[in-house]
């Protein structure tokens, strides 16, 4: 076996320069073409969170130019609100949930503050039941002028319910 440590280092023929010189321009095409690339879709993605800021932004309430009718509507409205707020809820649930062993169900219950008016709609098992109701809403101390306006009996369901609808007022101020 034979080892030349001495070797002479021979220059790369032109067809190696050649070669060189073409991969380094397909290089420079493909990375000049990506970042070509990546900039245009960062430029859009910038557009749309642009649009997507602009959306998001509130813009400038428009000055409100109510009439006095509208107004004076408006009050009225939020006055109604506000009485209707301040009826004496818990005391009125609290004869409700009273009345839980009573074999009826209520359907609706409409409050008019400024009236203080209570509207109960509702049906009873039946007949006996919904007097009953009307005997306990009439002995509590917090309503007056508790009255029966509609009943009718379901005669197409078997167990023939009674539909009712009871008015009151409620007697404490405020």
């Amino acid at each position: 076996m034979h080892l030349d440590f001495l070797r002479q280092h021979r220059l790369p023929s032109a067809w190696a320069w050649v070669l060189l010189l073409v991969g380094l321009l397909a290089c420079g095409t493909v990375l000049d073409w990506r970042f070509t690339t990546l900039e245009s879709r960062r430029i859009s993605a910038e557009a749309a969170l642009q649009r997507a800021q602009r959306e998001l932004t509130p813009s400038a309430p428009a000055a409100l130019a109510l009439s006095d009718k509208q107004m004076s509507a408006d009050w009225a409205r939020a006055a109604k609100t506000a009485q209707d707020l301040a009826a004496p809820w818990p005391e009125l649930f609290e004869i409700l949930e009273g009345a839980a062993d009573q074999p009826l169900a209520l359907l609706s219950l409409e409050l008019d503050g400024a009236r203080r008016n209570l509207v109960l709609t509702g049906e009873a098992r039946n007949y006996a039941a919904l007097l009953d109701f009307l005997r306990y809403l009439q002995s509590q101390s917090l309503l007056g002028a508790v009255a029966l306006h509609t009943h009718q009996t379901n005669q197409l369901d078997h167990d023939k319910p009674v539909r009712f609808r009871i008015t009151a007022r409620w007697e404490h101020a405020v």
